[in-house]
C-alpha cells in the first residue's frame, strides 16, 4: 500500500514515525510545505490552496491513500478535494477523552477557530491558541520555544493535555517542564487506521517545499534515519 503523508512542515513526521514503527510495510510519501508553513496562522483560502496543490502532487505519485498529518488542515478536511480516501487525525479522537472531567487542547489559532473540537470530544475544554509555536519548533528557535511553551502551559489545571498541532510532540520534553499531567498526540490515534490495510513493503520517498540544514537535522532527529535522502518541490 501507498501512503501519501502531508504537513505544513516537519511535524507531520511525528505521525510518519509512529506509522512506520508500527506499520512498516507500506511505501510512505511525505510532503512538508515548509515553504508555505505555519499553516496554523493563515486564512483559511490560504490553507485550502496549499492543502489542495499537495494533495494533488500526491494523488500524481500514485498514493492509494492521503493521510492530513496536519492537526490546522485536519480541521479543514471539508474544504480539500481528493480522489483518494483522506484520513484526518481529529475525527480520530471520537469518544477517545470523554472520560476526562476536563481536556485541554494545545493548537494552532485556525484549528481552535474551527470548534471542530467540540465535534469529537464530549467534555469541557480548555482551548489555547498558540501563536508562534510551531514556527519556532520548525525553525528550531529554542529560545522562542521555551518563552511560548512557558507562556501556554503556566495556568493548564487539567490532567490531560491534547497537542493538536502535530509540530508540539517535538518538544514535548519541553512541555513536560512545566505541565505535570498526561500529554496525548494526535499521532497516538493514526495506526488504527492504517494497520489494517494490505501490505506491501517499506519504502519512503520525502519531499519538502524549501530545504535547509536545520531542516536535514530535525528529519534525521525526529526519523532516528541517518544521511536519509530529501528532495525540494516547490509546487
Amino acid at each position: 500500500m501507498k501512503i501519501g503523508v502531508l504537513d505544513s512542515g516537519i511535524g507531520g513526521l511525528t505521525v510518519l514515525k509512529k506509522l512506520i514503527d508500527n506499520c512498516p510495510n507500506h511505501e510512505y510519501i511525505y510532503f512538508g510545505d515548509t515553504l508555505n508553513m505555519p499553516y496554523g496562522e493563515k486564512t483559511r483560502e490560504e490553507l485550502v490552496e496549499c492543502g489542495n496543490k499537495i494533495i494533488s502532487f500526491l494523488e500524481k505519485e500514485d498514493v492509494d491513500i492521503i493521510v492530513i498529518a496536519c492537526g490546522t488542515l485536519s480541521n479543514n478536511i471539508d474544504y480539500l478535494k481528493s480522489n483518494k480516501k483522506l484520513i484526518s487525525l481529529i475525527p480520530l479522537l471520537k469518544n477517545k477523552l470523554d472520560s476526562y472531567q476536563e481536556v485541554t487542547i494545545m493548537a494552532t489559532p485556525l484549528s481552535i477557530k474551527t470548534n471542530v473540537y467540540q465535534k469529537y470530544i464530549h467534555t469541557k475544554l480548555n482551548l489555547i491558541p498558540c501563536y508562534g509555536l510551531a514556527d519556532a519548533i520548525e525553525h528550531s528557535d529554542i529560545i522562542k520555544q521555551e518563552e511560548l511553551v512557558k507562556k501556554y502551559t503556566q495556568n493548564i489545571k487539567s490532567k490531560v493535555l491534547l497537542l493538536g498541532c502535530t509540530h508540539y510532540p517535538i518538544i514535548k520534553n519541553d512541555i513536560k517542564k512545566y505541565y505535570k499531567g498526561g500529554i496525548i498526540g494526535l499521532e497516538d490515534f493514526i495506526v488504527d487506521e492504517v494497520k489494517e490495510l494490505k501490505e506491501s513493503f517499506f519504502g519512503l520517498k520525502l519531499y519538502f517545499s524549501d530545504i535547509n540544514d536545520t531542516l536535514k537535522r530535525n528529519v534525521e532527529n525526529i526519523l532516528f534515519i541517518n544521511n536519509i535522502e530529501i528532495e525540494k518541490r516547490i509546487l
